[in-house]
């Protein structure tokens, strides 16, 4: 009886690890499979100062993307919320402690070259009500600017100049936001401070050996969390060491959005302005219901207004490192294949397109959103990118707009 027993255990033993074995295979070739689609040319760096330029650079105005909107209805507001307005003078988050902050009076109008906690309070409704602008940092730019224009005509806003804050669009805002304070003082958990955190350096190569491409820091994805830059977390919390925090310790942050982290796909038809800088999610009824700025590298030049659709879904992603696909590497190095990680060359997420090497994804550089560049594909933040990949599902419509043949068709 015992040596029967032993036999069983012994056949069961081997089933368990002939099923253990199957499941790594299976997990290696799913890893594989992802790390093969997921391979795109990244071409060069982004230029600070170019973006820099860019920021206040309104000839987005003109792009077909921003032509013969459908306008929501009329808006209509009643004022609950006592909302003290100031002529706009000279702004700034400079020595101002967060309840300072979170009790300012809102300067208007809020447009060109400003920053303050005005600027701030509209950055975060804009970023609570789905009309994502990027990075949340206190200064106005092009990306506000644009998440703006689309909250305006999405809710039927009369503004005096769309794309600029004025008292009524700020009071639309603030009340459909609940009126929250810009910043919060958070609680952090476990998972808010949570490594592993590593080092990561330039080359493919040395990436490919890298475990994870994690953070490189607590400062860095606390930043990330909060959808703004390590910059304006020192900048709101100058006594705090980063490195040393927590959880139970508290931090000021931006009063953004929770993430979404479940399926509730509700977007059914993307359009992406690539000159515009312009990623925006519809509903079946037409609806504008997220808008985000984006990045699309100026090796992908779609047809004027070419639709393709959603291939494919894939949250944390191998990427595959092909020379052959980068112009500036010999097509005689090696491959590789890298981890995933919110530092991978495609982010937290690629939303793999029916056109081959086309995909919607992150990026490990929030920053450069929003503005030209040759790096990526379509790229959005971890945040916005991550969101949009719960949100929608496979054949969902991708339409380009503004591409670069579209102004060289209509020259000839």
């Amino acid at each position: 009886m015992a040596l029967c027993a032993a036999v069983a255990c012994t056949k069961q033993e081997v089933k368990q690890t002939g099923e253990t074995a199957k499941a790594k295979a299976k997990d290696v070739a799913q890893k594989v499979g992802d790390a093969i689609d997921i391979a795109v040319p990244l071409g060069e760096k982004d230029d600070p100062a170019a973006r820099e330029k860019e920021r206040f650079d309104e000839k987005w105005r003109g792009l077909d993307v921003f032509q013969n909107v459908k306008t929501g209805a009329p808006a209509v507001v009643k004022p609950k919320l006592q909302i003290t307005f100031v002529p706009n003078g000279k702004e700034s988050l400079k020595k101002m402690t967060p309840d300072q902050i979170n009790n300012a009076p809102v300067a208007v109008p809020i447009k060109g070259d400003v920053n303050g906690p005005s600027v701030l309070k509209t950055q975060v409704y804009l970023d609570r009500l789905n009309f994502s602008v990027g990075v949340v940092d206190g200064r106005w730019g092009r990306n506000s600017a644009i998440s703006l224009w689309w909250y305006q005509r999405a809710r039927g806003i009369e503004a005096t100049e769309p794309g600029a804050v004025d008292e009524q669009t700020f009071r639309f805002l603030a009340e459909a936001a609940g009126g929250v304070p810009p910043l919060v003082s958070r609680t952090l958990t476990e998972d808010d401070v949570k490594g592993p955190f590593v080092s990561v350096p330039e080359d493919m190569y040395e990436k490919a050996e890298l475990e994870c491409l994690c953070y490189e820091s607590k400062a860095e994805k606390l930043a990330e969390r909060f959808h703004t830059t390590e910059e304006f977390l020192d900048k709101v919390n100058p006594d705090v060491k980063f490195s040393d925090l927590k959880a139970g310790d508290t931090l000021w942050v931006p009063n953004v959005r929770e993430p979404v982290t479940q399926d509730r796909p509700d977007i059914a038809r993307i359009v992406v302005s690539i000159r515009g800088n312009t990623f925006n999610g519809f509903d079946a009824s037409g609806n504008l219901i997220f808008h985000g700025p984006t990045t699309v590298g100026s090796k992908y030049d779609p047809s004027p207004h070419e639709t393709v659709q959603v291939k494919d879904i894939i949250h944390d992603p191998h990427f595959h490192y092909q020379p052959t696909l980068f112009s500036e590497v010999p097509d005689t190095d090696p491959e590789a294949n890298l981890n995933p990680g919110p530092n991978s060359p495609v982010g937290v997420v690629w939303i793999a397109l029916s056109k081959p090497h086309f995909g919607i994804h992150g990026t490990s550089d929030p920053d450069s959103i929003g503005y030209a560049s040759s790096h990526g594909c379509v790229r959005l933040t971890n945040w916005d990118a991550a969101e949009v990949g719960h949100r929608v599902t496979k054949n969902v419509q991708v339409e380009f707009l503004d591409t670069q043949r579209t102004t060289q068709t209509a020259s000839r």
